[in-house]
């Protein structure tokens, strides 16, 4: 019986010295630096906020503010405060791109406005998810196009198993820029759980570059970018989804992607082939 302790010991402190190596070598730095904050000016009237969850932008205008994402923890009143400064009496209107914690937890703050999200979600879905102080006031089935100033907003709900079963859009015309959510990425692994399809994915992406006439990109995570960052990402899953079909080329095409920041087992290039060996396998 003392040896059977005595290895159950073995095997718990091995575990434990495992489990800290990972989270001191890939999650404390990911979260580390999920939680730093930049802001960029893109104009006058638009605001991007990067970090502190996902990444979020503020529009104004005379008549209405509306705010994309609306963050976690302490990044999500730091971006309330700000939302509410620049708005003062107008009122403000957020749209959710997905249903995920770290893109909507600052939805509460938000009492008396108007918060749109996709309408493949539940309310049952949604606060299983998240929670119900983070409920959306509207569900968005289709498509909406928002004149805003001299520029129009189109938030579209892509109806289709991606990141989320609701996934959801929005498009400054004028700017030609893409609040991609958690869709597009810009140098990071992606996490694919749930309702997630990588499928869904890669028809998203052909999708928004056949639907918009996309020069920027602000993604779910990473940095402020160009369209590349939608091919990037494209390219991504298309190699990961051959890596997942042909053995011989796995680890060549793996490696192309060895600086993008991951997590092993749930957010990396083996973890995304699986998802792919998933619904080939259903």
């Amino acid at each position: 019986m003392k040896k059977i302790f005595k290895w159950i010991g073995i095997v718990v402190l091995l575990l434990f010295i495992v489990v800290g190596s990972l989270y001191m070598i890939y999650l404390r730095p990911f979260i580390q630096k999920m939680k730093v904050i930049t802001t960029i000016d893109y104009d006058k009237e638009l605001t991007l906020v990067l970090g502190g969850g996902g990444n979020s932008g503020i529009l104004t205008s005379d008549s209405l503010v509306i705010v994309v994402d609306t963050k976690m923890d302490d990044a999500a009143l730091e971006l309330y405060n700000k939302a509410k400064l620049l708005a003062g009496k107008k009122p403000v209107l957020v749209i959710n791109t997905h249903y995920h914690p770290d893109h909507i937890g600052g939805n509460k703050l938000y009492v008396g406005e108007q918060i749109l999200a996709g309408g493949n979600y539940t309310e049952q879905s949604w606060i299983k998810e998240a929670d119900k102080a983070s409920l959306p006031t509207q569900w968005l089935k289709d498509r909406e196009d928002i004149k805003i100033g001299d520029e129009t907003v189109t938030v579209l709900n892509f109806g289709k198993n991606a990141h989320t079963e609701s996934d959801v859009f929005v498009y400054l015309h004028k700017r030609k820029l893409l609040f991609a959510g958690d869709v597009v990425l810009n140098k990071q692994n992606t996490i694919i759980m749930g309702k997630g399809d990588p499928n869904g994915y890669l028809e998203a992406f052909e999708f928004l570059q056949k639907e918009f006439d996309i020069e920027h990109v602000v993604p779910g995570h990473g940095a402020f970018g160009g369209k590349e960052v939608i091919v990037d990402f494209e390219q991504y899953f298309k190699d990961l989804k051959l890596a997942a079909e042909d053995d011989s080329q796995k680890d060549a095409l793996v490696a192309k992607y060895k600086d993008w920041s991951m997590i092993p087992v749930f957010m990396s290039p083996e973890a995304t082939m699986r998802s792919f060996r998933k619904t080939t396998a259903n």
